[in-house]
């Protein structure tokens, strides 16, 4: 999590807990109780949704058997010779390993797609993901030959493909198996006749591609800084950006669980077997042609002893709660805990603990509803209602705080007239007075410290959920996690940030008594319509809703104050 953003958490958090306080500032105060080395240059009608879910237990196509490495097998070793592309056309993805050091070089998604329509291309232009390096000399240079040039795999289906080359110090072999409806593969490095000190390490080359068309525009504190690598060892997450990176601080080693490089809503990560790594980090801010920064990163992932093979998996694809569990079982069934779903935005780390357990409970409420209706617009609005239902009485108590601290302002203004030269009677007094009206002056206060969890995980949520990703609702919203955009006159006019901010000028007005604060009731509307302005249109939407629906509580109240004994 960026410093933006963790700034940006802070101050919505300082409005929220602040807002009853300010709400009671309309009628009055009241008083208060008494370092790595450079790495070198490598680079010279839509389908049906199908989600990574493993099958059960249950025997599966065995892949073909390749014999294994031998040392009269001696692949050309030169660089001039003409690579191949090897491609994999799965269910859910159509990959191209390069015969140029047997590493993907492109990774297309069926089932996500860019701005025009197309499959999405996850790998960066000139990337090389799954290279190999033995005595950090790098292995992608190397002709590999492949044991087949192409793979058609379906269902559960696994099957396999072997790259062989003749490196300096001896035969290597790249198998790779893959699963017809999965987005994880597994890979095997073998790798004969090395020395006792040649350690051999799995390397990722390029960060993913610019899947959402941001470079070259600007980022606000709301988008953050997503593109990053995030390790997972021993039992610690770990973020690190480019500038991270470039302060040069030493990488972690030891148990390795996994290690990842991510953008927004996409992820490749590399999933070692048990065993001790030592890891080598590189992030860079680079201009590409026509002048854009954009952010670049690669990893080498070493095997902590001198061994000749590396057994790992790698995951390709999106950043989804319930695939991202589903990879605790690996293409041989067996389990593991691997925790993967820390890739989903549970919010800042130091709240994460708080904030992931309410987090998951929405977003299945969230996709829940989603089953049963197929516009998320909509899902949005019956989310609002459900969650303003289960809120209902931590508002309702605090709107009920702050009606009757109304009632109480007369006899205030004559306690605070009375005792206007001595703040410690007048303190007394204010709270001699509160206990015979029963009212307590911060109640207003703790139902919103106790909705903060709540409305933390949303604002993560709305902000990161792929499911959101390209899902429009209608008129001129087409894309639930994009600002929502009316071109006027060559400026792009963002409609919902304006509603929300209306809707809670029309509540601050109702609550103001006091005509003296009204230049506050102009500010926080303004102020929360300028945060909101570049937010995704279904949380801006989600919140204008909540507070039209708040708005329509309070109204209900003043009509029936009698009822709560605050008239």
């Amino acid at each position: 999590m960026d410093k933006r953003t963790v700034i940006a958490f802070a101050l919505i958090g300082l409005v929220l807990i602040l807002m009853p306080y300010y709400m009671q500032l309309l009628q009055g105060d009241t008083p208060q109780p008494s370092d790595p080395v450079e790495k070198p240059a490598l680079r010279q009608a839509e389908p049906p949704q199908i989600t990574d879910t493993p099958p059960e237990r249950q025997p599966t196509q065995q892949p073909e058997i390749q014999p294994p490495l031998s040392q009269d097998e001696k692949p050309a070793s030169t660089s001039t010779f003409q690579a191949r592309d090897i491609v994999i056309d799965a269910e859910l993805y159509r990959a191209v390993i390069s015969t140029r050091g047997g590493v993907i070089t492109s990774w297309q998604l069926k089932t996500y797609f860019d701005s025009y329509g197309n499959w999405l291309e996850l790998m960066a232009p000139n990337g090389a993901g799954l290279g190999a390096t033995i005595a950090s000399e790098s292995l992608n240079s190397l002709e590999f030959i492949p044991s087949r040039d192409r793979l058609d795999i379906y269902g559960d289906t696994q099957d396999l493909i072997v790259f062989r080359a003749q490196s300096p110090r001896g035969p290597v072999e790249k198998r790779f198996r893959f699963q017809g409806n999965r987005y994880r593969i597994h890979v095997s490095v073998i790798a004969e006749g090395l020395a006792r000190d040649d350690k051999m390490a799995i390397t990722w080359d390029g960060g993913l591609a610019d899947t959402e068309n941001k470079r070259g525009t600007s980022e606000s504190f709301y988008e953050g800084a997503y593109e990053q690598i995030v390790t997972y060892m021993g039992g610690e997450v770990e973020t690190w950006d480019t500038d991270r990176l470039q302060e040069k601080e030493t990488p972690p080693s030891g148990q390795l669980t996994w290690i990842g490089v991510r953008n927004k809503y996409f992820l490749a990560a590399i999933i070692p077997n048990d065993g001790r790594y030592d890891l080598s980090l590189y992030g860079d801010n680079k201009i590409d042609p026509l002048g854009f920064s954009y952010r670049d990163f690669a990893f080498d992932m070493y095997a902590d002893s001198g061994l000749n093979i590396i057994n790992y998996s790698a995951y390709v694809g999106p950043i989804s709660y319930d695939i991202l569990r589903a990879q605790n079982r690996d293409l041989d069934g067996l389990e593991r805990e691997l925790d993967l779903d820390d890739f989903v935005d549970y919010g800042p780390y130091f709240v994460r603990s708080i904030l992931k357990p309410v987090t998951i409970l929405i977003l299945k409420a969230f996709l829940a509803m989603h089953a049963l209706v197929p516009n998320y617009g909509v899902v949005i609005i019956l989310f609002s209602i459900l969650v303003k239902v289960v809120v209902f009485p931590l508002t309702h108590k605090s709107l009920e705080s702050t009606a009757k601290m109304q009632t109480l302002q007369p006899k205030i203004a004559e306690v605070r007239e009375r005792y206007a030269k001595d703040q410690q009677k007048m303190n007394q007094a204010m709270m001699k007075l509160y206990r015979d009206e029963k009212i307590n002056p911060i109640g207003g206060c703790l139902p919103m410290v106790l909705q903060m969890p709540i409305l933390f995980s949303l604002f993560s949520l709305f902000r990161g959920t792929i499911e959101l990703r390209q899902a429009g609702f209608g008129f001129w919203i087409t894309d639930l996690s994009q600002p929502d955009t009316i071109p006027i006159g060559g400026f792009d006019l963002h409609l919902l940030p304006l509603l929300m901010g209306v809707s809670m000028f029309i509540q601050q007005k109702m609550m103001m008594k006091d005509p003296k604060q009204a230049i506050l009731v102009y500010l926080m509307p303004v102020f929360l319509t300028y945060i909101f302005w570049s937010m995704s249109s279904g949380l801006v939407f989600y919140y204008t809703l909540y507070n039209v629906l708040t708005l329509a509580q309070q109204i209900i109240m003043e009509r029936t104050k009698s009822m709560l004994g605050t008239s």
